[in-house]
């Protein structure tokens, strides 16, 4: 009895087998350095899934009866999988070791931070945990499908039975994966998050410049702007500290920006908005940036302060929430809400601008960065009906479900890479991995309404896609770009895995690689003005300056590294 209860129990060895191979192609590289944490459940995940094909493959085995040449006595089966079982232990941790090297390669290449063996050596005991655990809900899944299956009538046929059970297991797995789920991970980030929306920092101080949304002459109240509206309109050198940086003549810059609790819809939130840049006087400026927002409401620092450094306050800057979520939250819950906020903030002050006299208004550019270019890209059908509505576009870490991105990239030029696609010879759509191609570009053939895509190749926000699961992608398939280890390769199911876990780690690396694009911001920026006051040595001093005006603004992201760390 002990011996049977043992059996049932005892793990597949081809199960194992399969498992501990998956297990070790996930301590191959991918995009970016991970963590011991990470690394487990990259690990845990894909030997799970191992584990899972082996299993059906031995069962397919003995289904069709093809060992029967190979049968062995029970005592000698036990003894077989006891020593399956050790190496397999065994070899996970060796195969740890052997992951250092590669992960200390990937970090190398970011400039960021390698491990040591001892933090390595704590993968496999989590992911073994999560390895059982996964194997645990797969054999509860079957108990549940078999304990349906005795309940089905005897008198119909086998197959019936069999298919009644697997569909009802397979339809209840799908709501919850579906519905349940994503809806009760939203739903705790609403809880959560609505009330950090109304936490404004400590250093912040309700502006006093008319310029800027929540002084007291703003139409939108300071409170009601949210935690990174605050951070957008209480941050960034006035006048006087952009002069004292540069040396040259400054205009006090406008900051406008609506928060949720101005408006109950999109519409009207872009509508104040409008107000707030008509009453600051942004008809009167330089250069109008209309800058789509992240989940949070978050607009860039760095992209902020980099307009006002070029164009010494020139400039007005607008953008308006939409949502209080973590991007990632936000794009469980909604794509079609984001378009929607992206399409009502941006048609709405193009269409004031567009009323403006047209040979007396400010040039007019759209910035995203990350979810802000679904927003960004969601106020339009393409690229000819960007260029025939604004100036310019500088799109920075494009989400890679972006229906324009993946348009450009899906029908690029023949014999350019996915990596860095060319669109009709470059005319209005360029794309650029860092600030180094920036700087080289021959803009000769560019046109005077620009459009910039900025990615870098080791950015998952770029290039996760569920496709990973079963389709290798181009970009796998080409030269790794100037920052991807060229150790890395496509895997069913693994890269899938490897990419996800990438996910979370996409801003814990330096400027410069991941999802922090640093001074590359102000780079492409420049880059669609197509202004030849920007030249390389007008850059290079506007870097300095840039660094300088950041010091002390605090975190550039929710998460991840600080404007003060790394390259600025």
């Amino acid at each position: 009895m002990v011996m049977r209860s043992f059996e049932r129990l005892a793990p597949d060895p081809c199960g194992l087998v399969l498992g501990a191979l998956m297990y070790s192609l996930a301590l191959t590289p991918s995009l970016l350095p991970r963590t011991w944490l990470w690394q487990a459940v990259a690990c845990g995940l894909s030997a799970a899934t191992g584990y899972g094909l082996g299993v059906f493959l031995h069962y397919l085995w003995k289904r069709l009866d093809l060992g029967t040449q190979f049968r062995i006595g029970a005592r000698a089966r036990r003894i077989i999988n006891v020593v399956i079982m050790v190496l397999t232990i065994a070899w996970l941790i060796v195969s740890n070791l052997f992951a250092l090297r590669w992960q200390q390669e990937v970090a190398q290449l970011t400039g960021a931070q390698s491990y040591t063996v001892l933090e390595f050596l704590r993968v496999a005991p989590l992911a073994l945990l999560l390895w059982m655990l996964l194997v645990a809900l797969a054999r509860g899944i079957a108990a549940a499908a078999d304990w349906i299956l005795r309940r089905t009538p005897e008198k119909w046929d086998g197959r019936i039975r069999y298919g009644v059970a697997w569909v009802s297991i397979s339809v209840v797995g799908l709501f919850i994966v579906d519905s349940v789920i994503p809806g009760t991970i939203v739903g705790i980030g609403e809880r959560v998050f609505s009330v950090r929306n109304t936490e404004i920092r400590a250093d912040l101080h309700r502006p006093t410049d008319p310029g800027r949304s929540g002084s007291p002459a703003s139409l939108n109240d300071w409170e009601g702007l949210g935690a990174y509206g605050t951070r957008f309109v209480g941050l960034g050198l006035d006048a006087a500290g952009l002069e004292e940086i540069t040396g040259r003549p400054a205009r006090e810059p406008i900051r406008v920006y609506a928060g949720l609790q101005h408006g109950k819809t999109d519409a009207e939130r872009a509508e104040r908005v409008v107000a707030e840049l008509e009453r600051t006087g942004a008809r009167d400026r330089e250069v109008l940036v209309v800058a789509a927002t992240t989940g949070t409401g978050w607009v860039n620092p760095t992209f902020a302060q980099s307009v006002e450094l070029l164009f010494d306050g020139d400039t007005a800057i607008a953008a308006a929430q939409y949502s209080y979520l973590p991007s990632a939250l936000q794009f469980i819950s909604s794509h079609e809400e984001i378009e929607e906020a992206g399409r009502a903030l941006i048609t709405t002050v193009v269409a004031w601008w567009k009323d403006l006299p047209e040979n007396d208004r400010p040039r007019i550019y759209l910035y995203g960065e990350s979810l802000g270019t679904t927003a960004g890209e969601g106020a339009f059908a393409g690229t000819r009906d960007i260029a025939s509505s604004v100036d310019g576009a500088l799109w920075v870490g494009p989400v890679n479900s972006n229906r324009i991105w993946r348009e450009l990239v899906g029908d690029r030029d023949p014999g350019s890479p996915e990596i860095q696609p060319v669109y009709g010879g470059g005319e209005v759509v360029r794309f650029v991995q860092n600030s180094e191609e920036i700087e080289s570009m021959d803009t000769s053939g560019w046109g005077p309404r620009r459009i910039l895509y900025v990615q870098h190749p080791t950015d998952p926000v770029v290039w996760w896609s569920p496709s990973l699961m079963f389709r290798e992608p181009d970009w796998l398939q080409e030269d790794p770009g100037f920052d991807r280890s060229p150790s890395m390769f496509w895997m069913p199911a693994i890269t899938f895995f490897q990419i996800s876990v990438d996910l979370p780690n996409a801003a814990n690396v330096p400027n410069g690689h991941g999802h922090n694009y640093g001074q590359a911001v102000m780079d492409g920026f420049a880059a669609i003005t197509g202004d030849p006051r920007f030249d390389a040595g007008f850059l290079h001093r506007a870097g300095v300056e840039l660094d300088l005006a950041m010091r002390g603004q605090g975190p550039e992201k929710e998460i991840g590294v600080s404007a003060t760390e790394g390259d600025g």
